[in-house]
């Protein structure tokens, strides 16, 4: 691929934007598409910090072989780790892991990467020689991410007019919940079933001597519930003293099962400036298309 070669990527998740900076490296021309007002998808940050459980822990034997080779590369781009929590609920798993602050990253990729935020893509179309996003973007090569909810692309050529369908299997609202309390009573702190009361995927994060927050994922059963009922089951766990501030996010994603990612990856066959990339772990990804420079290879 020529230098400075325009670059779209759709959907601004922490995964794509760690491969935005590092082909903004590369001297390539990177924009970021993103359907809502803030970046970080399942990453998000606020004033606050973390929404979510902002987790990044080794999960398969391979993932172990490159973990520290990727913290030490992410703590390279502005993620910060640190070793405020003693236990986190991760991937139905109790783990041992650092928590993540990627407030500085983003403000790191602010600076650098063109995001055009509020702005859904719609449509998709590769010409002979560039992509057209929503007829009107101009592009060499596009990039889309697992989670993005992206279901058709469009191939317009002289030799080839065909709309390609890339399924998923639905799209997924989770809820989140992010809770400030005081004095977490350690020994009542129990991880029964892989849950704390109506949370899975949980982390405990000391704020200071006597301040946590609490970042956990509703459980299923417990999502249509009224936030008072959720709130009040939280406080019937008694991990804690007092709960002083409490705040719930919904994350929406594009949910894609083995099935569909074959037949999307068969499908994009046919195009040869359009790119899926598998984004179920940051590690993995990192791994992939950093380290082994699997995308690098497609676009050249």
């Amino acid at each position: 691929m020529k230098k400075n070669s325009q670059i779209a990527i759709i959907g601004a998740g922490a995964p794509s934007c760690v491969l935005a900076l590092h082909l903004e490296k590369k001297k390539y021309d990177i924009t970021i598409f993103e359907k809502s007002k803030n970046i970080g998808g399942a990453w998000g940050v606020d004033k606050s910090g973390s929404k979510y459980s902002n987790i990044i822990y080794p999960l398969s034997k391979n993932e172990h072989k490159i973990f520290k080779k990727a913290y030490v590369y992410l703590k390279g781009v502005g993620i910060e780790f640190k070793k405020n929590i003693e236990k986190s609920l991760f991937s139905k798993k109790i783990v041992k892991a650092s928590s993540c602050n990627f407030s500085n990253f983003y403000n790191i990729v602010e600076k650098k990467i063109k995001i055009k935020k509020n702005c859904n893509v719609t449509s998709v179309t590769e010409k002979e020689e560039r992509i057209i996003i929503n007829n009107k973007f101009y592009f060499d090569h596009v990039i889309f991410p697992t989670y993005v909810d992206i279901n058709k692309f469009e191939i317009n050529k002289k030799n080839l007019k065909k709309n390609i369908h890339l399924p998923y299997e639905k799209i997924n609202k989770s809820l989140h919940v992010r809770a400030l309390v005081s004095n977490i009573y350690k020994s009542n702190l129990t991880y029964n079933k892989l849950t704390i009361g109506p949370m899975d995927r949980c982390q405990v994060i000391k704020k200071n001597k006597s301040t946590f927050q609490i970042n956990g994922r509703i459980l299923l059963d417990w999502k249509k519930k009224s936030k008072e009922e959720i709130k009040k089951k939280i406080i019937q766990t008694n991990i804690f003293q007092k709960l002083l501030k409490i705040n719930f996010f919904i994350y929406e994603s594009c949910i894609r099962n083995s099935k569909n990612i074959k037949i999307l990856k068969k499908r994009l066959g046919k195009s040869k400036r359009i790119h899926y990339l598998e984004t179920y772990t940051l590690l993995e990804f990192i791994e992939k298309n950093i380290f082994k420079k699997k995308l690098l290879k497609l676009l050249k």
